[in-house]
């Protein structure tokens, strides 16, 4: 069966959006932000709040530095107790119960509230991403997101009609069933978390499908696990015979950002205000360094969602021209969460990448990282449950020179018996924090 050749007419979705000067950008979110904080203070008892203890008035905020450096934070603890303080919106709702148009629940619980303007800003956000990616109209799509309490599924499902394509409402699970529907459909599209897309793989080889050759798969967009192998891409692509590209974002600030079929990292929306901090002391990192991504969304009018800290770690922006023409930076590989971060040395040590490393042995198991110093030295010792103790020590130096190559960071390591670390054991230890 041939792949779908989908003949596309237009590079953008909004060229006059996404091809704007750097000048004109800042110039737009500025003004942007500057109206949003006003509206968030004058509507959000929370914002006005949280704005009055720090001292700040909107229409002191005169540019995105003064907003970087003055408008506080906003934490998923601090969303989730305010609710649970005043429930069920808490603070946050800055319109009539009325002018709402859907729900979204998340655990905790969380919920967020959408206007129809909310909705339709965050489904014209999502349709861009989704065309960045190289959806077309005419694709035929496979959304395999959860739907239910979920924003991603009915988000990504909107958004895609809004592109012209036909959705299959796939959900998440019943492999065999979604390669059934993808062989007899022709499905040309596929939305899926990488595990589940490699699922899918194996899945339809389990049946007797070659998902390469018996499926029309040419494109799959992937989102969230944020850890997955810097090869995965690739053997992805090689499995179905397709294009793979990325979309990020999360449950409380929806899509932020999109790859292009240059790659590079993934377009930011013109619309969200996307910082990334050093996770440890809340300030901008350097230009070239990775942190935190820090989004505000300058559509929402429901629940504002501003200074969030996404918790997601990224290698940094960037900020090198795109052959693509798109003028926005781009944030490049997402790499962990910042919760079990440790930085030693100048150097971030995310666990996920130790993770990555150790899994490529199959007789080596869970990990720990322990962070100590002696005197001014900083030492790292990374300790592995290993299935064959005795024959392993071999292993140690290959451990020390793949971890110093991804981490530029020189590791004692210590090979412990299969289970001797126990069941709930920290992943991290500080003991320079003691």
């Amino acid at each position: 069966m041939e792949k779908a050749d989908l003949k596309i007419v237009r590079d953008y979705w909004d060229e006059d959006l996404e091809c704007i000067s750097p000048e004109q950008i800042l110039e737009v979110r500025t003004l942007k932000m500057q109206k949003h904080l006003r509206y968030a203070y004058q509507n959000s008892p929370f914002y006005k709040k949280v704005f009055d203890k720090a001292g700040l008035r909107p229409e002191e905020i005169k540019s995105l530095e003064d907003y970087s450096r003055h408008v506080p934070f906003l934490r998923h603890k601090q969303l989730i107790e305010n609710q649970n303080a005043r429930p069920p919106f808490g603070d946050f709702l800055c319109v009539d119960i009325k002018n709402i148009r859907r729900i979204y629940c998340s655990p905790g619980p969380l919920m967020m509230p959408f206007s129809k303007s909310d909705m339709d800003a965050y489904i014209n956000v999502t349709a861009n991403g989704l065309y960045i990616c190289g959806a077309r109209r005419g694709d035929i799509v496979d959304v395999t997101h959860a739907y239910q309490w979920d924003l991603g599924g009915t988000m990504l499902d909107d958004g895609f009609r809004r592109l012209g394509c036909a959705v299959i409402p796939g959900g998440t699970g019943m492999s065999r069933t979604h390669i059934g529907i993808m062989k007899h459909l022709g499905v040309t599209v596929i939305f899926a978390f990488p595990t589940f897309a490699m699922k899918l793989a194996e899945t339809a080889k389990e049946m007797g499908v070659d998902p390469r050759n018996d499926l029309k798969v040419r494109l799959i967009i992937i989102k969230g696990e944020a850890i997955y192998g810097r090869n995965d891409k690739e053997i992805l692509a090689e499995e179905f015979g397709a294009e793979v590209r990325e979309m990020y974002g999360g449950a409380e600030a929806g899509f932020l950002a999109a790859e292009c079929a240059y790659g590079g990292g993934l377009h930011c929306f013109t619309d969200s205000i996307t910082e990334i901090i050093d996770p440890i002391t809340g300030r901008a990192s350097a230009e070239g360094e990775g942190g935190e991504i820090v989004t505000t969304d300058l559509s929402r009018k429901a629940m504002p969602i501003i200074r969030y800290r996404t918790e997601d770690f990224t290698e940094g922006f960037n900020f090198e021209p795109c052959p693509c023409g798109r003028t926005s930076p781009r944030i490049k590989r997402i790499a962990g969460r910042t919760g079990d971060i440790v930085r030693l040395k100048g150097v971030y040590l995310i666990p996920d990448v130790v993770k990555q490393i150790i899994s490529r042995h199959d007789t080596l198991v869970k990990f720990q990282i322990v962070v100590n110093r002696s005197g001014r030295r900083e030492n790292l010792l990374i300790k592995v449950e290993s299935y064959d103790l005795e024959n392993n020590q071999g292993i140690k130096q290959f451990l020390i020179e793949d971890l110093r190559a991804a981490t530029r960071l020189r590791a004692e390591i210590d090979l412990v018996p299969f289970g001797s670390m126990g069941k709930d054991v920290s992943v991290v230890i500080d003991e320079r924090i003691h």
